[in-house]
């Protein structure tokens, strides 16, 4: 069963170009999957209740057309399947009756205390009725090669502001962290990105961003200061007129 939801965009959630930025797409798509969730049952809040949480694996959208300040959009998201430790979404936005962006996620189910993964089969989620996942060009997690030379293009600095209730950097900062690494951003218009998420970022910890472009695509990976991958992205962007 779909869920949908019909919103306003604010002027506030675009950029210079009174465009909606990368991030506030994915969060219109979030709050759409947060209210499905808290109308079928168990909502975001029930699996906290329970130690447990959902978090975003991988995602890859592609947008067709800009959204604008004021527009009216309707989203429109769906449970997709599950297996293991995981489960998985699509969305799509629709304007003026047509589709201008689409989505398909991966999530895990993790213990909150432990960060361990838990069996999707451990909750009753038999509410969500399951529909076909959306057909992509591009699968949704993120491959870098390791031929791909990426060098060092920003750096970023946890803040609270950034996180959510399990205390890290909500996934829908992360398409505008990369966004931002972008050469002259406010002169592209993003038709792609997918974003796989390795390891979390938490208050204070300090993220290196490098960047490599390769077949018209730009590469992008953030990283701890001990090394450790935190998260990997790849755009594909046109420029502006």
């Amino acid at each position: 069963m779909k869920w949908i939801e019909a919103y306003k965009v604010k002027f506030h959630d675009t950029n210079s170009n009174e465009i909606l930025s990368p991030s506030n797409i994915l969060k219109f798509m979030q709050e759409t999957g947060m209210l499905h969730m808290k109308n079928i049952r168990p909502s975001y809040e029930d699996l906290i209740a329970q130690n447990k949480a959902l978090i975003l694996s991988s995602i890859r959208i592609n947008m067709y057309s800009p959204i604008y300040a004021y527009d009216e959009i309707t989203v429109k998201t769906w449970a997709t399947g599950s297996r293991g430790f995981t489960t998985t979404r699509s969305f799509e936005i629709y304007k003026d009756d047509e589709i201008v962006a689409e989505a398909n996620s991966i999530w895990a189910l993790v213990s909150i205390t432990d960060k361990k993964l838990i069996r999707i089969s451990e909750v009753d989620f038999s509410n969500y009725e399951q529909e076909d996942a959306l057909v992509l060009d591009q699968p949704a997690k993120v491959r870098i090669s390791n031929e791909l030379k990426l060098n060092l293009v920003g750096e970023y600095t946890v803040r609270y502001s950034d996180t959510d209730l399990n205390g890290h950097m909500n996934n829908t900062n992360y398409p505008d962290l990369f966004f931002n690494c972008l050469p002259k951003p406010e002169t592209k218009l993003v038709k792609s990105l997918a974003i796989s998420f390795v390891n979390e970022a938490k208050i204070g910890d300090n993220l290196k961003i490098y960047m490599a472009r390769s077949d018209g695509k730009y590469f992008m990976r953030s990283v701890h200061e001990d090394s450790r991958i935190n998260a990997e992205a790849e755009f594909t962007v046109e420029n502006m007129e």
